[in-house]
């Protein structure tokens, strides 16, 4: 940016902005979150995608009565589109602005604003793009999903004198048949199908001590859709007038 442009520019300008009062994931306006970020040193103007990937638009708004430019261009792969200023509105009033859509899948290159009365040399911005962390992203869907199967399941468990109840739901629709496994001191010992249409199973014959078991549900074809972490539960002498103590996760 030249002095010349600097100098029209002032009293529109954010340093970290530019002239864009808005930029976010198209059809999110009033939001009021900002993804962009402006370089003066390097003339560069870059978009941050939002945490969720499939976020790929991104709409940018220069209010047009509070610039000094009066026409502005967006290049991409080398051909240069004007843009015209139409009212939108933000969020309960209309406001004619420039709306420029950035697409992460089909990136444009540069943004010219060309001044009024040729007061100053076209401004080019070139347009960065940082993309979201996919990896982090899948991560946090598969934790989300995990922890919905976790609270449809609702495993819970009551002990006796020497038996185990443990007590669950179908996680999801899919679900066709359940089967659990039994621990004692880190090693299996026993792993068991609970019947069909049973939501329940009932394991005895166990001497005092701590168990650990996992709850795995299956759908068709055996493809596991839920497994538990080790769950804890421990055998005891009777106590409360002979009753098992009972434990609820």
């Amino acid at each position: 940016m030249n002095k010349y442009q600097e100098y029209l520019l002032k009293g529109s300008f954010n340093p970290s902005r530019f002239a864009f009062f808005s930029c976010c994931p198209l059809g999110e306006e009033k939001s009021g979150n900002f993804y962009g970020k402006y370089d003066g040193e390097t003339d560069t103007f870059t978009i941050t995608q939002d945490k969720n990937i499939n976020l790929v638009e991104y709409a940018l708004y220069i209010a047009k009565k509070e610039v000094p430019f009066e026409k502005v261009f967006v290049e991409k792969n080398g051909v240069w589109q004007e843009i015209i200023p139409e009212n939108y509105q933000f969020p309960n009033y209309p406001v004619l602005s420039y709306r420029i859509i950035v697409d992460f899948n089909d990136r444009a290159d540069k943004i010219r604003f060309h001044f009024k009365g040729d007061l100053a040399d076209d401004y080019i911005l070139k347009l960065q793009y940082v993309e979201a962390d996919k990896e982090a992203y899948y991560a946090e869907q598969a934790k989300t999903a995990r922890e919905n199967l976790i609270k449809a399941a609702a495993i819970k468990h009551s002990t006796g004198n020497d038996l185990v109840n443990i007590y669950f739901q179908p996680c999801c629709d899919e679900y066709e048949r359940t089967e659990i496994s039994l621990y004692h001191d880190g090693q299996m010992l026993a792993k068991y199908k609970v019947e069909d249409g049973a939501y329940f199973k009932s394991i005895g014959g166990l001497a005092y001590g701590t168990y650990e078991y996992i709850l795995k549900q299956f759908g068709k074809n055996d493809r596991v859709l839920f497994e538990s972490d080790k769950i804890k539960f421990s055998i005891s002498a009777p106590n409360y007038g002979g009753k098992g103590v009972v434990y609820w996760n």
